[in-house]
């Protein structure tokens, strides 16, 4: 009944807006929203979001960009993508359509959700039938057909079903090393997904991730005085500082737990959220198709690469995490204020992927001023920051706020996602000299 009522909306939506509007922008937009329902919905873990957002976008950008001069096309600029179809010459489209249609058959790929896909698109192209010629509308239609399967080709060869056959993951057993965390104890998320092909970057390990203190368990050893500094933190945060950690939390699968009454709930994941400050902008600059899918498009490589080579790291190294090391060694009945996600501490992944998509967005768009509202459906008010990177300088601290990581894991991760972000604006150049 739930997923039944969540098409219904997504449906109730696209036709509100549509009777309004037939811009190819507002249909990218809407495309965009249901892309991050249905992760939210399903709780894909946040590698894994990442990478439907990355080909779901390039999907939309090869069927759309020949409609505004002066992009070009992405082939070449990607990892392993060589060739994709051309709209055949001297022929009319009707970009919107093949953009439909491009979305359509990867987000039918990507999220297994046919019904969703295929009811989305039957809105816009009724809609757009009405005033697209029906020769033009075939044929818009069948190329963008034809982007879609390119693209689904095209993420078939980055490695990533290969993950998901693999056996259970067998994390290492030492004093250091991570182990499943309270209050689920569950299995570890996506230990192979740092095994699948960067879409940017030349691999997961192209730029080295600062490393982690040096473990011990001695008092008054940097460690351990790292593991007091998540305790003091946690004892005195301010009301700000606990709307901080909680604004920006975006656990994609929270366990809450009342006596023996045990539930799940769905919040959004966090390359979701990031993507949907793009949104946020893109709206208010009223931005035209193929631009905003060229926001979306670099936004979620910034975060498809990021979460990569973070996850490489995190089950490299393998680090325990502040929950265990406290209460093995320090403080055995603390607890954190956020429930700590299921895999190993270094480095933050919020960290790599928010210093990773703000340096995109500050590049795209310079260093303007907005307000996040994402957190406003889970009952978090709205936050307004300076520029994008102050945003993921307060996403970064608000993992050591929430108890989930040490200081260094957050600063680590930070100076990585630049990296990463400044690698996707320095290889994804789409416009033409």
């Amino acid at each position: 009944m739930k997923r039944l009522l969540f098409l219904l909306l997504v449906v109730a939506y696209s036709q509100a807006i549509l009777a309004q509007t037939l811009d190819g922008a507002q249909i990218i937009h809407q495309w965009n929203r249901c892309v991050i329902g249905v992760i939210m919905e399903d709780g894909f873990g946040p590698p894994i979001a990442a990478r439907i957002h990355a080909y779901s976008n390039l999907a939309g950008y090869q069927a759309s960009f020949y409609s505004e001069p002066g992009y070009a096309s992405m082939v070449g600029m990607l990892n392993g993508f060589t060739s994709c179809p051309v709209p055949k010459p001297n022929l009319v489209y009707d970009y919107r359509v093949a953009a439909v249609a491009s979305l359509q058959v990867a987000c039918s790929k990507l999220l297994y959700r046919v019904s969703i896909s295929d009811s989305l698109a039957a809105v816009h192209f009724v809609a757009l039938s009405n005033e697209v010629p029906a020769d033009v509308f075939a044929r818009s239609k069948e190329f963008g057909t034809d982007i879609g399967n390119a693209i689904i080709a095209y993420a078939k060869g980055d490695g990533y079903a290969r993950t998901q056959g693999l056996p259970d993951y067998e994390w290492p057993r030492c004093d250091s090393c991570w182990v499943p965390t309270p209050p689920n104890y569950a299995k570890p998320l996506s230990p192979y997904c740092g095994r699948v092909r960067t879409i940017v970057l030349t691999g997961p390990n192209e730029f080295p991730v600062p490393p982690s203190i040096p473990f011990s368990v001695k008092k008054g050893s940097p460690f351990y005085n790292a593991a007091l500094e998540v305790i003091s933190t946690n004892k005195s945060l301010t009301d700000e500082q606990r709307q901080i950690a909680n604004f920006w939390n975006d656990n994609p699968v929270l366990t809450n737990y009342h006596g023996h009454f045990i539930f799940n709930s769905r919040q959004i994941s966090p390359g979701g959220h990031w993507m949907n400050i793009a949104e946020r902008v893109l709206r208010d600059k009223n931005a035209s198709m193929v631009r905003s899918l060229e926001v979306y498009s670099m936004t979620a490589f910034s975060l498809f690469d990021g979460f990569t080579a973070c996850w490489a790291e995190k089950y490299r190294g393998n680090l325990i995490r502040p929950v265990t090391y406290i209460n093995s060694y320090i403080d055995k009945s603390w607890e954190p204020l956020l429930q700590t996600p299921p895999f190993p501490e270094h480095a933050s992944g919020h960290s790599t992927i928010t210093g990773a998509a703000s340096e995109v967005l500050t590049h795209l768009f310079g260093n303007m001023e907005f307000v996040d509202s994402t957190e406003v459906p889970f009952g978090w008010a709205p936050r307004s920051f300076a520029n994008f990177r102050e945003a993921a300088a307060e996403a970064s601290v608000s993992r050591m706020y929430g108890g989930i990581h040490y200081r260094r894991g957050c600063e680590a991760g930070s100076e990585h996602g630049m990296m990463i972000g400044k690698a996707v604006i320095d290889r994804v150049r789409v416009h033409k000299p």
